[in-house]
């Protein structure tokens, strides 16, 4: 039922675009119409800025799992210590070491938290920076070549798109020149940081 709901999608879309374009055609010899389809999807997989996004956000994830770790270690000696002291403090001095422990984990659960926020926080203003990015590029291709009616593919809306239609790669070359790199460590996080 779906393919055919599709189907149907897919041939009213080239239906109205053919009508609409011959009929744009004959009432105005001067002004043609150009299509273009861009898949957003391939042009932001294969661009340099992606992969180096991707890039530096592993390296940042890397050195939050490495603080995460160390003070994990920290915090079993820490354990470690506080039960070989069971037997030689009195128990209030012991629910005292035991408090300032769980005071210790609690941070430590916090520090994470604060870790992964940063992360999508660093990842969400890249991806921000990457979709203004290619929604300039996407603008000169457009304007320079002279497309005036451009559609985002989508495979649940466009089942057939005609290879002459595409203007992805140009889309990916002009993004890849202009912005082959991103600066993640530049980004200001909305605590400060």
């Amino acid at each position: 039922m779906i393919n055919v709901r599709q189907l149907v999608i897919s041939f009213l879309f080239i239906s109205i675009i053919g009508h609409v374009s011959f009929s744009v055609l004959a009432q105005d010899n001067k002004r043609a119409l150009k299509i273009g389809i861009v898949d957003i999807e391939f042009v932001t997989r294969q661009s340099l800025m992606a992969k180096d996004i991707a890039r530096q956000i592993d390296i940042k994830r890397r050195e939050f799992m490495g603080e995460i770790k160390e003070a994990e270690m920290s915090l079993r000696t820490a354990d470690e210590e506080l039960q070989k002291k069971r037997v030689l403090l009195s128990p209030e001095a012991f629910n005292d070491e035991a408090r300032k422990f769980r005071v210790k984990t609690t941070n430590l659960r916090k520090k994470v938290q604060d870790r992964n926020k940063e992360l999508s926080q660093l990842r969400s203003i890249a991806n921000r920076a990457m979709e203004k990015a290619i929604a300039r590029a996407l603008s000169e291709i457009t304007k320079a070549n002279g497309y005036n009616l451009v559609f985002r593919y989508s495979p649940q809306v466009i089942l057939v798109s005609p290879n002459f239609l595409n203007i992805s790669n140009p889309v990916l070359t002009r993004l890849n020149k202009d912005n082959p790199v991103y600066d993640v460590s530049k980004i200001k996080l909305k605590d400060g940081k």
